[in-house]
């Protein structure tokens, strides 16, 4: 479900198979797992339990406090391995990701590389023409968007360091760093937001009687906007995280494309510049009024949730709206 809210088959040479938000539920899963040990013991007579002088082996009184304990520690153990294992099978498969992504887009950059200085307006109509076709999957022009920013500063990058060599990281690298701890505490305020929002629609830490009593009070109306402001921050959240898995994907993709060894420089160079095409392009795709789909499912959800928070209350924060790389309301797509 979750590959197909953000992204679908059509992205898969761009950006791999999109299965972050599973492995994290799954995570979350494990972590969340109950290590406790059932108190319901039987009781038995202890005297029993001791060596009577005929068999192999002596046992001495039951302690039923030291078998709790040894078996919260195996519980814990196995959570442990389990919560290991798949960390390491994540891992696993956000290489084989990287591999294949990074396969797929040196293809893509040879079309360009191989053919003459004058195809490349050929090129680019081709590129135009996918992200047209790209642009009405779900959440489709913000996927284009995100690809095309890294797809800019990864080409940009490619021309400091063919001018300046490594001293290009000097500038580069803090300005990544700096950016990626921004998105990173916007991603997390989203979340604690949709956290918030969630608890305030659903009342679960409330008392049955007391939660129902303030539904009622709010009315069938109001109850309904404050749920529909919730699965849209919610999935604004979900967005966030999976865009973040998707800059760090495509970043490494290109640093094994852009930067490959054994490629001559020139046909290095000739991938940089088609790179820069296409992110000129993908980065401003956009849907418009002669587009015969105009939004997702999912996308309406996002955007009549910022549109009824924004009613609701007057104003809506900036990081409600671009801090996961959602577009400004007066946009195209008004998140």
């Amino acid at each position: 479900m979750f590959g197909r809210m953000f992204s679908g088959e059509s992205f898969q040479d761009w950006v791999g198979d999109n299965t972050i938000l599973q492995d994290i539920i799954r995570l979350a899963e494990l972590h969340l797992e109950d290590s406790s040990v059932d108190d319901g013991f039987t009781t038995v007579d202890s005297s029993r339990l001791i060596d009577d002088g005929d068999s192999e082996a002596s046992y001495g009184p039951f302690d039923g406090d030291q078998y709790r304990r040894d078996q919260k520690l195996r519980k814990e153990q196995i959570k442990e391995f389990k919560i290991m294992e798949l960390q390491e099978e994540m891992a696993k498969k956000r290489e084989q990701r990287i591999s294949f992504v990074a396969e797929k887009l040196a293809q893509k950059l040879d079309v360009f590389a191989a053919e003459s200085k004058k195809s490349e307006r050929r090129f680019r109509t081709a590129m135009e023409r996918e992200a047209e076709h790209l642009k009405l999957e779900s959440f489709g022009v913000h996927i284009l968007n995100t690809i095309g920013d890294v797809y800019k500063s990864k080409a940009t990058e490619h021309g400091w360091y063919r001018t300046v060599g490594f001293l290009s990281t000097a500038y580069y690298y803090p300005q990544e760093k700096y950016a990626s701890a921004k998105d990173t505490a916007k991603t997390v305020w989203n979340l604690l937001d949709a956290q918030k929002a969630i608890k305030e629609a659903r009342l679960d830490d409330l008392e049955a009687a007391e939660a129902e009593r303030i539904k009622e009070e709010r009315g069938p109306e109001e109850q309904r906007l404050i749920e529909t402001i919730a699965a849209g921050k919610m999935l604004m959240a979900c967005w966030g995280l999976v865009r973040k898995d998707l800059i760090g994907i495509i970043k490494e993709a290109c640093n094994i494309v852009l930067y490959d060894e054994k490629i001559p420089y020139s046909v290095l160079e000739r991938r940089a510049r088609a790179a820069m095409i296409i992110g000129e392009i993908f980065s401003h795709a956009h849907r418009d009024a002669n587009d015969h789909v105009t939004e997702g499912l999912f996308e309406k959800i996002v955007s009549d949730s910022y549109e009824l928070a924004k009613q609701r209350d007057g104003h809506t924060k900036d990081s409600d709206i671009d801090s996961n790389g959602v577009p400004e309301p007066n946009l195209a797509m008004a998140f």
